[in-house]
């Protein structure tokens, strides 16, 4: 009877026994899931760390024709702007060059996407705002003249009566103005007779024709260049053109400029 009863206590020992290293083993695995299951969420929470801090957005206003470079705007050194490629969203509103140079086309909101070339994610997005470089006033002035000046003539000679009118406001040698250009005594003749202020009317009327608009946009945003028989000329320079200029240096339509 002793004997069994000895057994007996044996047995319920080694059971208990068991049932402790079970519980142990079962609390340091479920210790060690929840180690790895925190070590995990520190990666994921500090890779989106990483990953916030190297997005940089900017806002960046420019104006038509006009260049702004990514690598002032991001405060980048060249070694590390070689590392980039650069893409507008809208080529139209505004380009940018292989080297983060962005340049204005017309008016309107693009986003240039700086990314690396090693990985392929997002380094900078670049909000570009461009502006024109001229006022209502402005265009309506430019807009009347060259259709008094140039409304029969072809887009190229629009262009061209534009910019000599420009490169007088930016030589010196003119008021540094458009109206003061423009009203020169003894310059633009149709500012004397009266045709320009009928030609002003028809602009408030909608009357002016497109492309005399569209020259005038053109030559206030700084176009200098006019296009004939497919090849260009840069009219940078150009102050006269009437009918006839003694040594001209091009002939567009029927006016003669140099």
């Amino acid at each position: 009877m002793k004997r069994q009863i000895i057994t007996l206590f044996l047995l319920v020992f080694v059971l208990c026994a068991s049932s402790m290293v079970a519980v142990s083993a079962a609390e340091a695995e479920t210790q060690e899931t929840t180690t790895i299951t925190e070590e995990e969420t520190t990666t994921v929470a500090e890779t989106a760390k990483v990953a916030k801090k190297e997005t940089i957005k900017v806002t960046k206003k420019i104006k038509v024709n006009k260049n702004v470079k990514a690598k002032k705007v991001l405060s980048l050194s060249k070694k590390k702007l070689k590392k980039y490629d650069f893409v507008s969203s809208k080529p139209s509103v505004a380009t940018v060059d292989e080297k983060g140079v962005i340049r204005g086309v017309k008016a309107g909101k693009t986003v240039v996407t700086v990314t690396s070339k090693k990985t392929g994610s997002v380094y900078a997005k670049i909000t570009v705002k461009v502006k024109n470089r001229y006022t209502a006033s402005q265009l309506r002035l430019m807009s009347s003249i060259i259709f008094c000046e140039a409304g029969a003539e072809p887009e190229a000679g629009k262009l061209a009566v534009g910019i000599v009118i420009m490169n007088r406001i930016q030589s010196g040698l003119f008021p540094n103005s458009l109206k003061g250009v423009i009203y020169q005594r003894g310059q633009f003749t149709p500012a004397a007779t009266g045709f320009l202020s009928n030609a002003l009317r028809k602009y408030d009327n909608g009357n002016i024709p497109q492309a005399c608009i569209n020259a005038a946009k053109a030559t206030l945003n700084g176009d200098k260049t006019v296009t004939l028989g497919g090849s260009e000329t840069n009219m940078n320079g150009y102050l006269f053109f009437s009918r006839y200029v003694p040594r001209c240096r091009l002939q567009i339509g029927g006016h003669q400029f140099k």
